[in-house]
């Protein structure tokens, strides 16, 4: 079993130097490519934790490479990161409004992908997930407007997901 020998990389967020920071997220991501589909799973929590926090993080280039990282991650996990999707749609969401246009561009390749993965899984909690739009179907930013609509655009397109008993969330009254 990898998961109790996986040692805490909750620091590897907040390492002094933005440069350390970056390789810490390649490593994280080299890790998950690794490992491969069949054993990502044990220490995807671990995986995931650092890299979201780097998307708050004040250099762009870390969050840049928080984006990519994800990716990687996601695109070895595939389905299950789908038990981590309302975290990694926050800090997507967060992402969504960044000034950066590196980071945009990250944000919006890994959006893509996980569209992609929530589409074809047939584990998607989408009650799960109305609590998480209705706290942000309000946001003002056009950026995030435009990310929130994307995935209402993308949940209605798949066929097993039903959005309109969910209409209330998008809708007042």
């Amino acid at each position: 079993m990898l998961a109790p020998a996986c040692p805490d990389l909750a620091g590897l967020a907040t390492l002094p130097d933005a440069w350390q920071e970056i390789g810490a997220l390649h490593a994280l991501a080299g890790t998950a490519i690794g490992l491969g589909p069949a054993n990502v799973t044990a220490v995807l929590p671990a995986l995931l934790s650092p890299v979201l926090a780097c998307f708050q993080d004040q250099d762009p280039r870390v969050r840049y490479y928080g984006c990519e990282a994800l990716y990687n991650i996601a695109k070895v996990a595939r389905g299950d990161s789908v038990a981590h999707f309302n975290a990694i749609f926050d800090g997507l969401f967060k992402l969504s409004a960044d000034t950066d246009i590196s980071v945009q561009n990250g944000m919006q390749l890994v959006d893509r992908l996980m569209k992609d993965i929530v589409a074809e899984s047939e584990n998607f909690d989408v009650d799960g997930f109305m609590p998480l739009l209705r706290e942000r179907v309000y946001v003002t930013n056009p950026f995030s407007r435009q990310f929130l609509v994307g995935w209402i655009s993308a949940l209605d397109s798949v066929p097993d997901i039903e959005l309109l008993a969910h209409l209330p969330v998008f809708f007042d009254g």
